[in-house]
């Protein structure tokens, strides 16, 4: 017998069953299944518009799809115990009934991260009225590089940089569905990560202003151990004065100086000119998401009652 849940509120007890259900398949997978926008959702407790929906039996959960408001738009992720015979179908429940549950809420934009996904996702993922949109490129690359940055960085200074670099990356990221429209909360939320180092986070400044950062994060999780150029960006005004390989050049440099040999990091496919810049440097393709979206009609309207 399988119990289905829909939290929307999750109490203290509801928060630490669902956070160790994902850290419990996070050391089986090897990777933690949730991105960073709806696990660090999760460990405050949800914010508005936040719906988590869990399978569970006997012998505890089984899975979870969890659906976090973004910047224009909400996101939905499906964590599933891999030692399932019949894990495609868990998983399948547990997103459909989370979709449902947010159309109740009124519906809206959605997206849906699925890797390498194949016929049965984009089947399943156009029944539910999302189709396919961007892809999700994650690269690698092999540390040290002959090549060094030849433009001076600093570190980033909690408190004292923040509102410049919220700027930066809004203007930097104006249409971008997770990475746009961050506020002080939004930042604040990473800076207390047990994972953030402020010499990881590198700033390039032109005249006084800010021009150009490259934000590392280190996966000491990961056997081997990873190191990701998390938030890359130039400010538009300082766009086509080679920044962007420069700070990337800056950030693989901080990595490598902690002795990890191996760099990742995502990038949309559709950017070519960021994905021609990661191959010239070295970089591959080692997996690649795939989005689905659409708008979900709110349930009163899809039953024509507006």
């Amino acid at each position: 017998m399988r119990a289905v849940e829909i939290i929307r509120r999750p109490d203290d007890r509801q928060r630490r069953r669902l956070i160790e259900f994902v850290d419990q398949v996070t050391a089986t997978e090897g990777a933690r299944p949730l991105s960073d926008h709806l696990w660090l959702d999760l460990n405050s407790g949800g914010d508005g518009g936040f719906i988590a929906v869990t399978l569970a039996d006997p012998t505890g959960l089984l899975a979870l799809a969890q659906i976090s408001a973004a910047n224009d738009s909400s996101s939905i992720e499906a964590v599933v115990r891999s030692d399932l015979g019949d894990a495609i179908q868990v998983r399948d429940d547990a997103v459909e009934t989370a979709i449902d549950a947010f159309r109740h809420d009124g519906g809206g934009n959605l997206f849906w991260w699925i890797d390498n996904a194949d016929d049965h996702d984009r089947s399943l993922a156009e029944r539910l009225g999302l189709l396919p949109d961007r892809q999700l490129y994650e690269m690698r690359l092999a540390l040290p590089l002959a090549q060094q940055a030849t433009v001076t960085t600093r570190s980033f200074e909690p408190g004292s940089d923040d509102q410049a670099w919220i700027d930066v990356n809004n203007r930097a990221f104006h249409d971008h569905g997770e990475q746009g429209g961050w506020t002080t909360t939004t930042l604040t939320s990473r800076l207390t990560e047990p994972w953030f180092d402020r010499d990881g986070f590198r700033l390039h400044e032109i005249d006084g202003r800010l021009a150009a950062f490259c934000w590392t994060k280190l996966h000491h999780d990961q056997t081997p151990a990873l190191g990701e150029i998390y938030v890359i960006a130039v400010d538009p005004d300082f766009h086509g004065r080679g920044l962007g390989k420069q700070l990337t050049l800056a950030g693989l440099d901080s990595i490598a100086a902690h002795g990890i040999s191996t760099a990742m990091l995502y990038v949309d496919a559709h950017n070519k000119h960021a994905v021609g810049l990661y191959q010239r440097l070295g970089f591959t393709i080692h997996r690649t998401r795939q989005a689905f979206s659409g708008t979900v009609p709110d349930v009163t309207t899809s039953r024509g009652t507006r």
